[in-house]
């Protein structure tokens, strides 16, 4: 494997940029205003995972928030909630019908959305102009003005606050990455991991890292994701590229997995319905974050000596921070390290030691009622109910969480949890039909409803 690092490839008016090339994938770490810029107004409208209270409060602070900033913010996420509730562009191609709910991104037509375009679009934008005329080629002229003038609105200030603190903290951290990533073999590793999951890429795939600049004086959590191939990494002052190394692998992994064919996706996921556990498509839900998990396992093993690695892997919220998958990744680590080595992929007989692994690592918690709903469809008659349906949403861990009658046809396999007014069960059950799992939780009133699910949440 041969690598070459180099820095500063990209003008100094987008920001600084440290690459790593292999033989099939090319990392480009990038340090870029623009990005964090956009990436902030997302999180302050509420349109991504990120700490949008923390940013929020950076700007009030010190950054001279007032009236104007507010509506120009509600701009933003008037535009951006259309891109995000648009209907994926699929063209001809529909998805196939399937018992279970597909466990990979493609099925459901999210990286075809203009959500995904939009925020692209402001990652790798170098000025406003550039932003504006990306955004042209992806959403109507008027969104795209709209969301340039919202981005000009702010970007004065802001670049007063990236030249005084967020560029000095990010630039430094996106060359470290490189350096990091040369110096461990994670280039290496990632390509051996693209091949496991027979992801299909292009000849030399380009994959960006954008490190986002998070004062950790208003706020200490922080994310990254992964978004086709482009990656926001969010990294606190005084963080290093090692604590966040594993994390952006386990994200670019859900890439990988993503853009295997999809007729062997469909292949893998009748594996598992051939399998005689009852616990079976629970362990199929969670695969995708397992195989993620491990990766990201690996990585920290890469960079820890034999004392810190021990210590660290016995801390589940070290793994990850919800436990289903923390045990999950901890139980396919041990596959994916022997595996990889032999060339052996996530289609050739993986699914059964998975789950022999599975079974082992869980025990009698493959038959706890959390467990058994990783993928799961709500359903209720009560319009009142709508707020218990988020609470369950919120407090019961799950991979696919549907709601909706519509949702019975389209996976018939799939564990249903009915939510009832005293007296109502009767129906819904009938409506639901035969031969289903089906888990009611009711009350005498929609309050006491939202009590059982809260009751339901808490089993231990």
């Amino acid at each position: 494997m041969r690598w070459m690092l180099l820095a500063a490839a990209i003008p100094a008016l987008w920001g600084q940029t440290a690459e790593v090339r292999g033989d099939r994938l090319i990392f480009r770490f990038v340090a870029s205003e623009w990005a964090n810029l956009t990436f902030q107004l997302d999180a302050m409208s509420g349109l991504s995972q990120a700490d949008g209270k923390a940013f929020r409060s950076l700007w009030e602070r010190e950054l001279r928030w007032g009236r104007e900033d507010d509506r120009q913010l509600d701009r933003w996420k008037s535009f951006r909630l259309r891109q995000l509730n648009a209907e994926p562009e699929r063209g001809a191609a529909e998805p196939p019908g399937v018992a279970w709910p597909p466990n990979y991104a493609s099925y459901y037509g999210a990286e075809l959305g203009l959500d995904q375009a939009a925020r692209i679009a402001g990652f790798q934008a170098r000025s406003i102009k550039d932003y504006r005329r990306r955004l042209g080629r992806v959403v109507e002229e008027r969104e795209a003005d709209g969301l340039a003038s919202v981005v000009k609105h702010f970007g004065p200030r802001f670049h007063e606050y990236w030249e005084r603190e967020g560029g000095g903290a990010a630039r430094p951290k996106a060359e470290a990455f490189a350096a990091l990533v040369r110096s461990a073999g994670i280039l290496e590793l990632a390509e051996t991991l693209a091949q496991f999951t027979e992801a299909d890429l292009p000849k030399r795939h380009e994959v960006w890292f954008y490190v986002m600049a998070h004062p950790a004086r208003y706020g200490r959590n922080t994310m990254a994701t992964q978004v086709q191939n482009h990656a926001p990494v969010e990294m606190l002052d005084g963080e290093q590229p090692a604590q966040k190394l594993g994390v952006i692998v386990h994200e670019l992994v859900h890439h990988f997995y993503d853009r295997a064919p999809q007729a062997r996706q469909l292949a893998l996921l009748e594996e598992f319905r051939r399998s005689g556990r009852p616990w079976k498509m629970s362990a199929y839900s969670y695969l995708n974050e397992a195989v993620a998990t491990a990766a990201g396992i690996l990585v920290e093993r890469r960079l820890r000596n034999d004392a810190d690695f021990v210590e660290w892997s016995a801390k589940p919220r070290n793994v990850y921070g919800q436990p289903w998958i923390a045990a999950l990744g901890m139980a396919t680590y041990p596959i994916l390290e022997r595996r990889l080595p032999d060339g052996k992929g996530l289609f050739a007989g993986f699914a059964e030691p998975y789950l022999a692994a599975v079974g082992e690592s869980l025990g009698g918690r493959t038959n706890h009622p959390h467990f058994r709903m990783a993928s799961r469809v709500v359903v209720f008659r009560n319009g009142t109910l709508r707020g218990a349906n988020r609470l369950f949403r919120e407090r019961v861990p799950s991979i696919m969480h549907a709601t909706g009658w519509d949702q019975l046809a389209r996976f018939p396999e799939l564990p249903v949890v009915a939510l009832a007014i005293d007296g109502e069960q009767e129906s819904l059950l009938a409506r639901i039909g035969p031969g289903r799992d089906v888990t009611v939780i009711m009350g005498e009133t929609a309050a006491a409803v939202e009590e059982a699910v809260e009751r339901f949440a808490m089993r231990p």
